[in-house]
């Protein structure tokens, strides 16, 4: 067997289901008590801005996507498609519950103090990039193999995919706040997990 498909398969090894259930029951749960209304909430009757900030989110996602597909690598792995159709599904609903509970907190918290929208969405941004970088450093990193492309070649493109992270998950929350828009989110959220998926060649194992 080459060295390459021998640290594919031990990258593959590693990816356990396990803490992804926990961490998607955990979720699920937070949802139950946290965004319940939220998530009865089917968005009807969209306003002129909140479909032009839908389709902001929406080029702003396929765009960072493009940028993460460049500076990824898929470790001689296969296209899994079982999971290119279920861990977006699963991820995108319950990691978008914690996301928006973290930029709910944000709000929760400055409540109290400010009634000005500008400082209350701010408020919720911090929460949520706190939360955010938070889970990828101590979580997400370990449980994905090891995938991104760290040579001078694509230095630029990765400075494009760090400001489109920051531009989608900004957009995100200005969607939850200013709309009250939570699955539009969730599908944003999906559509940039499938290009994860498909980027560094993932599989639910």
């Amino acid at each position: 067997m080459a060295p390459s498909s021998i640290a594919s398969r031990l990258s593959s090894s590693q990816s356990s289901l396990k803490p992804l259930i926990i961490y998607w029951v955990i979720g699920l749960v937070v949802g139950l008590f946290v965004l319940r209304a939220d998530i009865a909430q089917v968005a009807t009757g969209f306003s002129t801005g909140h479909v032009i900030s839908i389709g902001v989110g929406l080029l702003a996602t396929l765009v960072t996507m493009v940028a993460y597909d460049r500076v990824s690598m898929g470790g001689g792995r296969s296209l899994h498609l079982p999971t290119l159709v279920a861990f977006p599904l699963l991820n995108g609903l319950c990691e978008t519950i914690l996301f928006l509970a973290s930029f709910k907190l944000g709000t929760a918290l400055a409540a109290p103090f400010t009634t000005q929208p500008l400082r209350l969405f701010l408020a919720g941004t911090v929460t949520f990039f706190a939360y955010s970088g938070a889970i990828h450093a101590l979580f997400w990193l370990k449980i994905l193999p090891p995938h991104l492309d760290k040579s001078p070649a694509v230095k630029n493109i990765r400075r494009i995919w760090i400001i489109g992270l920051v531009a989608v998950s900004s957009i995100w929350g200005w969607l939850y706040f200013g709309y009250q828009d939570f699955w539009s989110v969730v599908v944003l959220h999906a559509i940039f997990d499938a290009g994860m998926v498909y980027s560094i060649r993932y599989r639910l194992s």
